[in-house]
């Protein structure tokens, strides 16, 4: 149970850029990114972290903004009752294809697909052009030009990759690209059309581990590349971005925003798009007190030192939490939900939980199940699983809650 918004601050504006007729007006360009509302904790797959990375990026770039108006609208949970495609440019899609994927609801998959029948542009960032949905593999490959074939794998790898040489404009000011990312196997693309350009390729090292019997060899492959679709529109696709700090190596910057821009139409200079987001962006996305001293000495809070927050199902007390100051790396507090009440459902994006009831009688859900818990009894909670907490005994019910970040986040109904 939390119910404090610690958003990390991020801008908030939109980008967008005039391609095709009937999309964005004259003028304006108009970037949708999507996200996801779960991550595997730790700065991995932390997807709705990077959409936020890359919503400032762009706003702070200047590029986008030359000869056009610039209208950025990021989702970093998912797809919302308010996201709509309707005037826009450029779809930016950054979530694990193969887990969460938001095009596997059919309404979604409908608006995206009359967008891309449109001539609206596409950028895929990691895992967002794959899926283990063979009927839905089909319109990937379609969209983006290549996708991961049913058979594919993946492994941690050491990228040593350099932009083409064949000119594209995505590829300027990129160069060599070199550090640790997810990489794939030979990708499934559509080599008849003619309209697939590598934009990254270069040597890829897995990483050895336990499960190979003797160092992998290292092999040629393709990490980004861009597809001009035969409807008119434009698809860019890179395939790192598993990990949050990759969003910190400038000309993996240079190349997202070069693939963005191209995607929008936007001119690329010759030395890349430039970004004056912070070149820790990702870092104090994940922690805001990265570049600051550690925590590293006791402190005590009073009683009357609490954070407080009076609610209209109850309050909660805040006694360790990232932004009062006394912790690193996790949140605690009581929770007092009223005889009758219930708080709003929500749940975690960046942290599990653990709740133990201390007094009292609730009744517990979590997504579709629902128990019921007395004084004594414990539940741990997932990151991502809807939740909430109905008091059904005679006085008010006391809940000792924790979770594993010092910046946890809430999402509600």
């Amino acid at each position: 149970m939390s119910f404090i918004k610690h958003f990390r601050i991020a801008l908030s504006l939109v980008l967008l850029v005039p391609f095709a007729p009937g999309f964005a007006e004259d003028n304006q360009t108009r970037i949708v990114i999507l996200g996801a509302r779960t991550s595997q904790g730790h700065g991995v797959h932390e997807f709705f972290s990077g959409v936020r990375a890359l919503e400032t990026m762009i706003t702070e770039s200047g590029s986008f903004e030359k000869g056009t108006e610039l209208h950025v609208e990021a989702f970093p949970f998912g797809w919302t009752e308010e996201t709509s495609l309707d005037g826009a440019t450029t779809l930016v899609m950054y979530f694990d294809g193969r887990r969460e994927n938001p095009l596997q609801d059919a309404a979604v998959r409908s608006a995206v697909s009359r967008f891309v029948s449109d001539g609206g542009s596409l950028v895929s960032v990691h895992h967002a052009a794959f899926t283990d949905d063979e009927a839905l593999r089909p319109s990937l490959k379609s969209w983006f030009g290549g996708t991961l074939p049913a058979d594919g794998g993946l492994a941690h790898a050491f990228f040593s990759v350099s932009a083409t040489e064949n000119d594209h404009p995505a590829g300027r000011g990129v160069g060599k690209i070199a550090y640790v990312d997810e990489a794939y196997p030979p990708l499934d693309f559509d080599n008849e059309s003619g309209r697939v350009r590598p934009v990254v390729t270069g040597k890829i090292v897995p990483l050895s581990g336990a499960a190979n019997a003797k160092a992998p060899e290292p092999r040629q492959g393709v990490a980004a590349w861009a597809y001009e679709r035969a409807d008119g529109g434009r698809s860019f696709t890179f395939t790192g971005g598993n990990e949050l700090s990759a969003f910190d190596v400038p000309r993996v910057r240079t190349l997202l925003l070069n693939g963005i821009a191209w995607a929008s139409r936007v001119e690329i200079p010759e030395t890349g798009v430039p970004t004056r987001a912070d070149p820790a962006l990702a870092a104090k996305l994940l922690n805001p007190r990265h570049g600051k001293d550690p925590f590293t000495v006791s402190a005590m809070m009073t009683a009357e030192e609490y954070s407080v927050m009076q609610l209209d199902w109850g309050r909660i007390d805040w006694h360790v939490t990232g932004p009062m100051g006394n912790t690193d790396v996790l949140t605690t507090g009581i929770a007092i939900v009223d005889v009758g009440k219930s708080n709003p459902r929500h749940y975690h994006p960046n942290c599990d939980e653990v709740l133990h009831v201390v007094e009292g009688h609730i009744l517990h859900t979590m997504d579709d199940v629902t128990v019921e818990m007395k004084a004594g009894d414990t539940v741990s909670i997932p990151k991502g699983v809807y939740h909430n907490a109905t008091n059904i005994g005679d006085t008010k019910a006391v809940l000792a809650i924790s979770f594993d970040s010092a910046w946890r986040e809430v999402i509600g109904e």
